[in-house]
């Protein structure tokens, strides 16, 4: 009789813990144009959090960008085409490094909001 008690918490426990989950993501497959609205938080140099209106992405340099941190200018760019955000061939522009992305992954505007909180820090 029990586990038929718990197993109904189990599952909402288990539906709670979603949006943390969600920060895996996915893999961005095809390349966005940013818009105007945009917020990039620098929680270090190899990587960054991007929220561009209502979407939210984790992206990851190939190698450190140690000017992201401190840079008072970030561009974004692909095929010299500026404000546009793709899987491969972007790059990020910062007053005195041009860094490569690695990877682009979506997440949640809850996840971004936790980890925009805990970079401030």
């Amino acid at each position: 009789m029990n586990s038929r008690r718990s197993t109904p918490a189990l599952l909402a426990f288990a539906l709670a813990l979603l949006p943390s989950a969600a920060f895996a993501g996915e893999v961005l497959a095809d390349c966005v144009e940013l818009g105007n609205d945009r917020e990039i938080v620098r929680p270090g140099g190899q990587q960054f959090l991007l929220r561009d209106g209502t979407n939210h992405y984790r992206v990851s340099l190939l190698r450190s960008c140690d000017s992201l941190s401190i840079a008072s200018r970030i561009d974004i760019s692909t095929d010299d085409q500026a404000n546009r955000l793709c899987p491969a061939d972007t790059r990020i522009r910062t007053d005195r490094d041009t860094c490569r992305v690695a990877s682009v992954e979506t997440m949640t505007a809850e996840e971004f909001a936790k980890r925009k909180k805990r970079a401030a820090r």
